[in-house]
């Protein structure tokens, strides 16, 4: 009776039992008008939001309380960066210049990973980019207001002068590398580094011309213009404006983007024969779908792969996929099902709830049934209090019956 109920209470908890999509699973049109009713009722700065089905745009929506915003309005996507760097990494995988299970230090000339009990040879590419390297800085970067002085990388990786509060901003491996994922903006650090040491170019310039020119994403950078009149307004708590700062972290959380340009991105993601064919490609189905391949699991659950986030199965031996991004009051997402081209993306600022990554998770719910990793993240903690409680329950019942029982047996002897 115990591992029935332990079983039933994964199942319905990994299934998603009770869960109540937007619109009724298939009917596209219903979940697209859902959607935007929730944006709209949520939303309290600006957002920008498209659906995909098969790769092409099925359905738009923007709406902002200050300047006016459009698919060609422009963004910071915070760690969305992440997913775009490591494209820009199997573009370099795909040439030669780099592999993925080579011990970077073979590739770094600048700086180096301090010394540490494990051992650091065995930090590659692939660790870093799944974050399971064993790298223990927490980073998080707060950034650099503007006026203040921009910190050199390599400085930086010694020590981050913008870490969060409460982390150490020290890139070093504090765990022994491939046994644990740990989410590290300083490994996207280091692989910033490693793209320029490769390349001889800065990364917003490798990044430029390796990857935004190919696939037409003609307002999509890493350095970002403050006079562009296109760029959003960034807003924070009650509405007040805030101002972007300035970033070392280029390829954790430095990617200004549009709408428009993360429709073809994700269009150069999808396999080949579920992408719009309009649109621009870059790199092989093959390297696609390794970067889908698990390589971070987390209580039996698959939740990373080579720089991409594993939401949910997708019911066809693969999952969602994409990733997200999140500041303060600014949160980004992009999710695409690599077996039918459908994806969902969003942009927003000005709620301080995760409000992108949340419509998101409503899509996910109605294209898959299944919860993604976030509704797990919150319910396996409920879902193994319930458990407990009921194996004590279980346990003293099955004591009680066994006294009843014993005690039974001995007035019937008596």
């Amino acid at each position: 009776m115990l591992v029935a109920w332990v079983a039933i209470n994964f199942v319905a908890t990994t299934e998603g039992w009770g869960l109540t999509p937007l619109a009724e699973r298939g009917d596209t049109v219903s979940f697209a008008k859902a959607v935007s009713v929730e944006a709209r009722n949520e939303a309290q700065g600006n957002l920008v939001l498209a659906m995909l089905e098969k790769g092409k745009v099925m359905h738009t929506d923007t709406m902002s309380v200050g300047k006016p915003v459009t698919e060609e309005s422009v963004f910071g996507v915070a760690s969305l960066s992440k997913w775009v760097t490591a494209v820009g990494v199997m573009q370099l995988v795909e040439e030669g210049k780099l592999d993925l299970d080579t011990p970077v230090s073979e590739y770094l000339t600048r700086w180096q990973l301090p010394p540490s009990d494990f051992d650091n040879n065995k930090v590659t590419l692939r660790l870093l980019l799944s974050h399971t390297a064993g790298i223990t800085d927490g980073l998080g970067h707060s950034g650099f207001k503007l006026g203040e002085p921009v910190q050199p990388l390599e400085s930086h990786l010694t020590q981050a002068l913008d870490a969060d509060p409460g982390k150490s901003g020290k890139v070093l491996v504090g765990i022994e590398p491939g046994t644990k994922w740990m989410y590290s903006g300083g490994s996207y650090n280091l692989t910033q580094l490693i793209i320029e040491e490769v390349t001889g170019e800065p990364f917003a310039n490798f990044m430029q011309r390796a990857v935004f020119a190919p696939l037409g994403m003609e307002h999509s950078s890493f350095e970002l213009d403050r006079a562009n009149p296109a760029l959003a307004q960034y807003f924070g708590e009650n509405g007040d404006e805030q101002i972007y700062p300035n970033y070392t972290s280029l390829a954790a959380t430095g990617l200004y983007t549009t709408l428009s340009d993360l429709v073809r991105f994700a269009n150069a993601q999808l396999p080949s024969a579920e992408a719009d064919p309009a649109m621009p490609r870059l790199l092989s189905d093959a390297s696609l779908a390794a970067m889908r391949m698990p390589e971070a699991n987390v209580d039996g659950l698959d939740i990373w792969g080579t720089g991409i986030m594993l939401f949910a199965p997708n019911g066809a031996g693969d999952n969602i996929v994409g990733h997200g991004g999140q500041s303060p009051y600014l949160n980004s997402t992009v999710r695409i099902d690599p077996a039918t081209g459908d994806g969902l993306i969003a942009i927003q600022s000005g709620n301080k709830e995760a409000l992108a990554s949340n419509l998101a998770t409503e899509w996910t719910t109605w294209k898959t049934g299944k919860p993604d990793i976030y509704v797990l993240g919150n319910t396996f903690p409920a879902m193994i209090m319930r458990v407990l409680i009921g194996a004590v329950v279980i346990l003293v019942s099955a004591i009680a019956l066994g006294v009843f029982t014993s005690l039974r047996r001995k007035r019937k002897q008596g």
